[in-house]
């Protein structure tokens, strides 16, 4: 085999290797993307971080305080987090997360009272 063929080969082999996993196989680790606000007022100014630790899912909108959860079932391919929360009034006011794989990132939508947006987040 020729020495540049053979570098060819070996460089290929390393960058496979290197590959991120296919989100719709592995999604776990830390995901990061922008919210694109569809209707209202959404956290845009920062990105949004999503993350599958073990079972639980966590999405945090504008890397804010308020943190949305959700449990991990392996092998499925729809990813949900959200946040009990009530507005100024007392009346209750969730915030959603609806997440899936989308070729090698994660896709989604986020709502609440006063947001609707989509994301898509690459792995960090």
């Amino acid at each position: 085999m020729r020495p540049i063929a053979l570098f060819s080969f070996s460089t290929l082999a390393f960058l496979a290797a290197c590959a991120a996993p296919d989100p719709g196989k592995d999604p776990t680790g830390r995901w990061v993307g922008a919210l694109v606000t569809d209707q209202g007022t959404c956290p845009t100014e920062r990105t949004s971080t999503f993350e599958i630790r073990g079972k639980t899912i966590v999405f945090t909108p504008g890397d804010g305080s308020q943190v949305l959860t959700g449990t991990y079932r392996p092998g499925t391919h729809h990813y949900h987090a959200e946040l009990a929360s009530k507005d100024t009034s007392g009346h209750p006011s969730p915030l959603v997360f609806n997440g899936y794989p989308v070729g090698q990132a994660i896709g989604g939508t986020f709502g609440s009272a006063a947001c609707r947006a989509h994301i898509t987040m690459t792995r960090k």
